[in-house]
C-alpha cells in the first residue's frame, strides 16, 4: 500500500509573458478547502485590478478528495481547467495554484488562452519544487519502563516521529506513523514487549 503523497514544496510565485499579456502564478500547500480559499482571497485582493484571477486546487485523498477550478471571467474551459491539468500532471494533491492575467491587448483565442494557463502554473509548479509526503496515523503507547529502550529502538525508523512522551510510573509516547508501516510497528512492538504494552489509535 502506498502512503505516499505529492504536495508543493514552498510557497512560490513566478511570472510568463505571452503577447503582451502577464500571467503571474501563485503556488502554495494548501492543507484544507479554506486554506485554498484563503490565497485565491489574498491574491485576488493583492492582484485587485488584475484582468482575471483564475485558480484551481486539489485537496484531500482518496475518496475524500475535492477540487475546484475557476475561469474568473475568461471563456469556459480555458483558465481553470488548464491550471488544474497542470496539477493533475505532477499528482499534485493539497495545493493551490492563482494564476493572475493581466491582458495586454492581443487576443489569443481559446487554445493560446488554455496554453498561457497552462505554462504559467507548470512555471510556477517548477519554481516552487514538489515534496513527497506520506499518510500517518497516531497511536499511543503505554508501557511498563523497563520496557523503554525497547520500545524506542522500534520507534527509532524514519516511519515514526514521536509527538509527546513522557515517563511516571509507566511510560507514554505519542507518535505519528507511516500508514503503510504501522501494523508492522504495532506487531513488533507487541512481541518485544511478550504483550505488555498498551496500543491505542488517537
Amino acid at each position: 500500500m502506498s502512503d505516499a503523497f505529492r504536495v508543493a514544496a514552498r510557497y512560490c510565485r513566478s511570472e510568463i509573458k505571452v503577447k503582451r499579456s502577464r500571467f503571474i502564478g501563485t503556488i502554495q500547500h494548501t492543507g484544507s478547502v479554506d486554506e485554498a480559499k484563503d490565497l485565491v482571497r489574498a491574491v485576488s485582493k493583492e492582484f485587485h485590478d488584475a484582468t482575471h484571477n483564475c485558480y484551481a486546487y486539489r485537496i484531500g485523498l482518496g475518496s475524500t478528495q475535492v477540487f475546484k477550478y475557476s475561469d474568473d471571467g475568461e471563456p469556459s474551459g480555458t483558465a481553470g481547467r488548464p491550471i488544474l491539468e497542470a496539477l493533475d500532471k505532477f499528482e499534485l494533491v493539497d495545493t493551490c495554484i492563482v494564476v493572475t492575467r493581466y491582458f495586454g491587448g492581443t487576443k489569443l483565442g481559446t487554445g493560446g488562452l488554455s496554453r498561457a494557463y497552462r505554462d504559467a502554473a507548470l512555471d510556477v509548479i517548477d519554481k516552487a519544487g514538489i515534496e513527497t509526503r506520506y499518510q500517518k496515523s497516531r497511536v499511543k503507547l503505554v508501557f511498563h519502563l523497563r520496557f523503554t529502550n525497547t520500545v524506542l529502538r522500534t520507534l527509532s525508523s524514519e516511519v515514526c516521529d514521536i509527538v509527546d512522551s513522557k515517563y511516571t510510573d509507566v511510560g507514554t509516547i505519542i507518535c505519528d506513523t507511516r500508514l503503510s508501516s504501522v501494523e508492522k510497528i504495532k506487531q513488533t512492538l507487541v512481541s518485544s514487549t511478550n504483550g505488555k504494552i498498551e496500543i491505542e489509535d488517537v
